[in-house]
């Protein structure tokens, strides 16, 4: 291992230790395209890269598969947590390098307990079912007033759904009845059981609700459009700023995965059937038919949104926390950048550019 030499794969979780076909020197780019570097073909960092099963890595397992990452000059050992929780103490405590598919809510609210975390780049958003009973009747959020709604209490869609209620006028204590739970896979049981009318789904658990009959009614993405995000990599504030290379790296892979993603999703789903464990039908519902956005940009603008949120919700105590301090921007923008200048005719670069200032518009306006 070569200049990340205190990242040590994990003793007591199950890793996937991939070994990236490609290589720096030779092989050829995404274009087809013979590579002539002379950059070494041993991996410069090594990361532990966290993700949940239930939610997936394709940017990830692309970037493994493709030679992506071994390309860029890392080896990523993917790290699967069952929860945001685990996943995030395991970050905090320097187990693991990056957290990639952990909500947004879940790392803002380790921030203002002290965990000093960066948000540098995205992976998931939206994508988070509402169910009900088939006969249930979905006309808006009005259809929600009156009823016992179920919900996973601090997931980025609880988050999503309060807030999209609140501003539209709702009282939450009064016009609904709200169920909390710990899980989603609880906030599931509820609804199929007939304790609850609605729940408020994660894409983890859609495909089961899909096999209990119910029917999906709303997506995340239709409440809080176009500012929604979810799963944001997340690494220490110490290491990005003493290892940005890296993280750079890593940002690159992710974009240039979601290249491939775009332009080939039948060779992501075959991945998600071999590192999720899923048949066919599974891995394309769970990847293309769940309404999810999937883009390596940070999305800073939803970022905010989602902090401001949590504060008027008082889900957190903000303190004198400056989000933006734990928001990189700037490693992204040189990724991609970098990937521009190699490819400057490549549309999908181009189309990214231009959505790197919609998406950051917040933070742009006060360092651009």
């Amino acid at each position: 291992m070569k200049k990340f030499s205190k990242l040590i794969p994990l003793v007591l979780v199950t890793t996937l230790m991939l070994t990236a076909c490609g290589a720096k020197a030779g092989g050829k780019d995404e274009k087809g395209v013979e590579k002539t570097s002379t950059q070494s073909k041993e991996s410069d960092y090594e990361l532990n890269v966290g993700y949940n099963p239930g939610t997936g890595n394709i940017l990830g397992f692309i970037a493994a598969e493709k030679g992506i990452a071994k390309e860029e000059g890392i080896k990523m050992n993917f790290v699967p947590f069952s929860n945001s929780t685990d996943a995030l103490n395991a970050l905090n405590a320097g187990k693991i390098d990056i957290g990639a598919s952990f909500g947004t809510a879940a790392p803002l609210t380790f921030i203002t307990k002290g965990a000093d975390f960066t948000m540098i780049g995205g992976y998931l958003s939206g994508g988070m079912p509402i169910y009900a009973n088939p006969n249930f009747e979905y006309d808006g959020l009005q259809s929600f007033k009156g009823k016992k709604v179920a919900t996973a209490r601090m997931y980025t869609p609880d988050i999503v759904w309060r807030g999209a209620m609140m501003d539209a006028g709702y009282d939450l204590e009064k016009d609904v009845e709200i169920m909390e739970f710990k899980k989603p896979t609880e906030v599931l049981e509820a609804v199929k059981s007939g304790k609850a009318d609605v729940g408020i789904g994660t894409n983890s658990t859609y495909m089961q609700s899909k096999e209990a009959g119910l029917k999906t009614v709303a997506w995340s993405n239709e409440l809080w459009d176009p500012v929604h995000v979810c799963c944001r990599p997340v690494a220490l504030t110490k290491e990005v700023k003493e290892n940005p290379n890296a993280y750079k790296a890593f940002i690159k892979s992710f974009i240039r995965a979601q290249k491939v993603l775009e332009e080939d999703p039948e060779y992501a789903v075959k991945l998600n059937m071999k590192y999720l464990k899923l048949d066919e039908e599974k891995a394309r519902t769970m990847l293309l038919e769940t309404n999810q956005i999937i883009e390596a940009d940070p999305k800073s603008d939803g970022i905010k949104h989602m902090w401001q949120k949590l504060i008027d919700m008082k889900y957190v105590d903000p303190g004198d926390i400056n989000v933006e301090d734990h928001i990189n921007i700037k490693l992204y923008k040189e990724a991609l950048d970098e990937l521009t200048n190699s490819y400057p005719d490549d549309a999908f670069y181009k189309k990214l550019q231009k959505k790197y200032t919609e998406y950051n518009s917040q933070i742009l306006g006060k360092t651009e």
